[in-house]
C-alpha cells in the first residue's frame, strides 16, 4: 500500500509512524565513582527507528544508551523483548 497522496497536481506523503526497537544489547562499563574508585555499571544500548504501519517505510534510525533501570522501564524495548524472547513453558 502506498502512502503517497495526490490532489490535482500536488503529491505528498502521509505516513502513520510507529516507533520500534530493531536491536538491543547489554553493556558493562567501567567508570570511576566520586572518590576515583573503579565501579562497574550495566547499560542498555538500543537501535530505534520509526516504521510506517501502512507501507513499511523506515526513518530516524538512532541508537540510545540508558542505564539498566531506565532501559527496563522503556515501553518500546519491553515490546521488542516480548516479540523476540519466547515465553517460558
Amino acid at each position: 500500500m502506498s502512502c503517497t497522496k495526490r490532489f490535482l497536481s500536488f503529491e505528498w506523503e502521509h505516513h502513520h509512524w510507529r516507533r520500534e526497537v530493531s536491536g538491543a544489547e547489554m553493556l558493562l562499563a567501567q567508570e570511576p565513582d566520586m572518590w576515583g574508585r573503579t565501579v562497574f555499571r550495566d547499560y542498555v544500548r538500543c537501535d530505534k527507528r520509526e516504521v510506517c504501519d501502512a507501507c513499511g517505510a523506515v526513518r530516524h534510525e538512532v541508537s540510545c544508551l540508558c542505564d539498566l533501570e531506565r532501559g527496563n522501564a522503556c515501553k518500546i524495548r519491553q515490546e521488542w523483548l516480548a516479540r523476540t524472547i519466547p515465553a517460558p513453558r
